[in-house]
């Protein structure tokens, strides 16, 4: 009997395991790289402060609101400035260790002295505009070496989806 409960116990330890991110820990990792992230934007034309990280469980990526002020080619250099929200799919980077933002979008952009129609038009640029210079991936959860490894068993990542408060990041044991 002890042998068996062993063996269930064991075989339990190699089940896939959830690690649930909340919110404010994306947005407390956010707020600590916040620094270098701004740099990265600046030396790419958005001058960007006050950021909130936003979950989209409907749509599978996170986002994040900041302040901003754009330098738009397409308008002769002009800045546009405004609250601005952009979002990006969620991956896992095995270089970094980290589950990353890819594939940003524009999802809105409220333009300060504008009339509201123009908001639209405004998004549609910046859009553009991120199109062609945000090429590189913003990382929001680092997963620690102990998270990787238990039991003598390297983990991966098999799912990464998105709550309406938190981020679930599903590992499971890799195959021997």
């Amino acid at each position: 009997m002890g042998a068996l409960l062993g063996v269930t116990a064991c075989s339990s330890l190699l089940m896939p395991k959830t690690l649930h991110v909340d919110q404010s820990a994306i947005q407390a990792a956010t707020n600590r790289k916040w620094e270098s992230i701004a740099k990265t934007l600046k030396e790419n034309g958005i001058i960007a402060s006050n950021p909130v990280i936003v979950l989209m469980p409907n749509q599978q990526r996170v986002g994040a609101k900041f302040s901003a002020k754009i330098a738009s080619e397409m308008l002769g250099m002009t800045f546009l400035s405004g609250d601005i929200q952009m979002s990006g799919v969620p991956v896992y980077s095995p270089e970094q260790q980290a589950v990353v933002l890819k594939e940003f979008a524009v999802d809105s952009f409220d333009v300060n002295n504008m009339p509201a129609f123009v908001d639209g038009a405004a998004r549609r640029v910046a859009q553009t505009w991120v199109g062609k210079k945000i090429g590189f991936d913003i990382p929001i959860y680092k997963l620690t070496n102990e998270q990787l490894t238990a039991w003598g068993e390297k983990w991966t990542l098999q799912k990464i989806q998105i709550e309406p408060t938190s981020m679930s990041v599903t590992l499971q044991p890799q195959s021997k």
